[in-house]
Formats: structure tokens, sequence, C-alpha cells
């Protein structure tokens, strides 16, 4: 099989596909270190969050608790 047999079988729409995808995944690709650093940072972000409003909820029933019992 020779390149024109593929050159020939491959619309245009279809080789403007393939080249698209092909450029995207080597993007995403190179991108790797950047997307893992930034999930990493939103996760830590969102650990902090869900932690302070844990506090914030546990020192809100404390005080409740302790109005309950001076009553």
């Amino acid at each position: 099989m020779s390149l024109q047999y593929f050159h020939h079988n491959f619309s245009t729409t279809e080789k403007g596909v393939i080249g698209t995808a092909t450029s995207i995944g080597s993007s995403v690709f190179s991108m790797l270190p950047h997307l893992e650093t930034t999930l990493r940072v939103t996760g830590l972000i969102i650990g902090i969050a869900v932690g302070v409003a844990t506090l914030i909820s546990v020192l809100h029933d404390i005080k409740k608790k302790k109005k309950e019992l001076n009553k």
C-alpha cells in the first residue's frame, strides 16, 4: 500500500478531524503536569474549606449544648 492509497481514502473532513484530535491530544498530554498541580491545589482548597465548615459546625453544636446545660 502506498501513501496515495491512504490519501485518496480519507476525505478532507476526516483529515481535519484526525489532525485536530492529534493536536488537542498532544496539547493535553503536554499540560498534564499543570493539570495535576491544579487538581492537587483545588483538592487542598476544598479540603481546607470542608475542615473549616466542620469546625464551625462543631463549635456551634458545643455552644448550643452549653446553653442547654445552663438552663
